[in-house]
């Protein structure tokens, strides 16, 4: 073998390295829109009732990060208004408000369900139909948002879903 093929192969492969050495050096340094120490799971949304001009939407938060972050915000596709609610039980009463800023702490699992967190949703800006993807778009204070799909679903199956979980969870 000569030398001028594998001198036409080593001047490419060294082009090749020079010209996308400043490509992946930029893509190193850019920060990604998703914090990736937070995993969603489970996200849906309930259909909205006839007459109603709120509905609700459930999921699964779980921080793998050694740090607390702080849920500051919510919005889904097809929907004006998202808002982070709790229900607190005060003076023997269920009481429902809205939370400007949800602490998850690091390694920790927070449940939005029934009674609990959950989303309140206003405003559709169309029908929404059982089984529709959303995009849900979690911020957190530290910039960092994280993205995921939400399922619509009646209120049937998440009566259904909760019975269920209610008994896995029975302890003895």
């Amino acid at each position: 073998m000569t030398l001028k093929p594998l001198l036409t192969i080593f001047t490419a492969a060294f082009l090749a390295v020079g010209l996308y050495s400043p490509v992946l050096f930029a893509h190193a340094e850019h920060q990604h829109d998703t914090a990736s120490d937070i995993v969603v799971s489970n996200a849906q949304v309930r259909i909205f009732l006839p007459g109603s001009q709120s509905s609700v939407g459930y999921l699964t938060l779980v921080n793998h990060g050694d740090a607390a972050v702080t849920l500051t915000k919510a919005s889904l596709e097809s929907l004006g208004r998202v808002e982070v609610h709790e229900h607190q039980h005060v003076n023997g009463m269920m009481k429902m408000q809205k939370v400007d800023g949800l602490e998850i702490k690091a390694h920790q699992q927070l449940d939005f369900k029934p009674g609990s967190y959950h989303l309140m949703v206003f405003e559709p800006k169309e029908p929404l139909k059982i089984g529709q993807e959303l995009k849900l778009t979690l911020y957190f204070s530290n910039g960092d948002r994280v993205f995921t799909q939400a399922t619509v679903v009646s209120l049937e199956s998440q009566v259904e879903q909760v019975s269920l979980s209610e008994q896995h969870h029975t302890h003895h």
